[in-house]
């Protein structure tokens, strides 16, 4: 064996503390996380895990091991991955290929085991279906949706090896955000999640790569505020392409209150069968400011039994009569008012379950608007605030999902004006529901006995003014 191969892998590495970390996380947990800001060299280490980890199971014994390094598209892929693998990964170690058989591929040398990393990218996870991985990589893992991440469970395995593994390095920010940040950061777990012993994040910080030149830590640091919590913090409230970028949960989300009898209370519903459905009570106060002091947020995504429209309607109104309000009206998506057969259509099915009935708790059900462009406008304008000025519309803490996903929320990359609805956009479009329908609705604050006395007399005086001819004898009445 000769000297170059007899090189430390620390030394060959040469790991940030922080790498170090990471390290340890993957020993010990078979889904690890490593990111969440700028600068913190997590493409590097990706592909150096894979290498660690392959060399390890060589030495149990596994040879030709399989593991998938992958990035969101091919140019993404040659520029983070195969140029620098190219320039890093020294000859003695093993080749950098293109084969008719691994197709690009990296392949350790016989001294080291011969464990391939594929080199792959993600323009389609299905191609993958037959694929077997022991150990899975995914540079920027939030550029992908949930289901990447279902399907390469699904796939990693290999013969011998108990401890697969699933790595992922990643900013926060783009269509991933809202799954990652709530399995990873949020450490929330579902009956089709992982078990949560099995997942671990390690954040890692601009400052805690040494290799990092000041300049470009200067810049970081100089960013405007929202940027510079999200490049330089790691604040996975606050990310690019973030659609709301007003939210701050300072001043949008409120711990509950007694809401006041004389607030004039409404509904707002977005339907999901197949996916989630969510309805949310809101109430008016007297300057017209909306508190979402509710939510029933029915989640059809995590393998819970499907809530059917009739299950949906009777669950919203028996909260309603439970807690002995009156809702003026609900609006709801304009698509449960048509017909797509021969039976009920979703909104009758509701009216039916007394949601819509004057008689009842919940008086009206009405259509949304369909202009989503000026739904989200009126959404920002409620969600504004600056140093003099306090948002419009704010949330009770126990409104978990309409917290968890408004601000989660991202653009539209072919439409900017627009949010991407492919994100988990329920909460959102529920809300735009009711901010279109209000115009200029708001609670009048209750007045005492003798002001309503001068109000009806200021109303009265008022009325008569305005007439063409008044009679001395039309004063005399009052």
């Amino acid at each position: 064996m000769s000297k170059q191969t007899t090189v430390k892998y620390s030394e060959l590495v040469n790991p940030t503390d922080r790498q170090k970390e990471f390290f340890k996380a993957l020993d010990t947990h078979k889904y690890t996380l490593y990111g969440g800001a700028k600068g913190g060299g997590k493409s590097y280490i990706l592909r150096w895990a894979l290498i660690r980890q392959l060399i390890k199971w060589a030495m149990q014994g596994h040879k030709f091991v399989r593991a998938g390094l992958f990035c969101e598209d091919y140019p993404s892929l040659k520029d983070r991955q195969i140029t620098k693998i190219q320039k890093e990964f020294p000859q003695w170690l093993g080749t950098l290929s293109d084969s008719s058989i691994e197709g690009m591929s990296f392949r350790l040398n016989a001294n080291y085991g011969s464990g391939i990393i594929a080199l792959r990218n993600l323009d389609d996870v299905s191609k993958y279906a037959s694929s077997e991985f022991a150990m899975i990589a995914v540079d920027e893992l939030t550029k992908n949706k949930r289901n990447v991440f279902d399907n390469f469970r699904s796939i990693m395995r290999w013969p011998g090896i108990e401890d697969t593994k699933f790595i992922g390095g990643t900013n926060p920010g783009q269509i991933g955000h809202n799954w990652v940040k709530k399995l990873f950061i949020d450490r929330q777990f579902g009956i089709d999640d992982p078990l949560e012993n099995q997942v671990a994040f390690v954040k890692s910080l601009p400052t805690d790569n040494p290799h990092n030149a000041k300049s470009y830590l200067e810049d970081l640091k100089r960013l405007p505020e929202k940027l510079r919590k999200a490049y330089w913090e790691g604040d996975w409230n606050i990310f690019e392409g973030q659609y709301f970028s007003e939210w701050i949960p300072d001043k949008h989300v409120v711990k509950p209150f007694p809401i006041p009898a004389t607030f004039r209370r409404f509904g707002a519903y977005d339907h999901g069968r197949a996916r989630p459905a969510c309805f949310q009570w809101f109430a008016i106060d007297y300057d017209g400011d909306a508190w979402c002091y509710r939510e029933l947020y029915v989640n059809q995504e995590d393998g819970s039994p499907r809530w059917e429209a009739e299950h949906i309607a009777k669950e919203a109104y028996r909260i309603t009569e439970q807690a002995n309000e009156t809702l003026e009206y609900v609006v709801a998506d304009s698509a449960i008012f048509s017909k797509t057969g021969t039976g009920e259509t979703i909104a009758e099915i509701f009216q039916r379950c007394g949601v819509g009935k004057e008689t009842g708790y919940i008086k009206h059900l009405i259509p949304s608007t369909k202009d989503r462009i000026a739904g989200w406008a009126i959404l920002h304008q409620y969600l504004y605030h600056d140093a003099n000025t306090q948002p419009k519309l704010k949330f009770f803490e126990n409104c978990y999902n309409s917290i968890r996903t408004i601000p989660q929320l991202i653009y539209d990359e072919s439409k900017p004006e627009d949010l991407d609805s492919d994100g988990e956009d329920h909460a959102a479009d529920s809300t735009r529901y009711f901010l279109q329908t209000l115009r200029s609705k708001k609670t009048s604050a209750p007045i005492t006995l003798e002001e309503k006395a001068i109000e009806r007399f200021n109303q009265r005086i008022g009325s008569v003014r305005n007439l063409d001819t008044v009679g001395s004898n039309r004063w005399s009445n009052i």
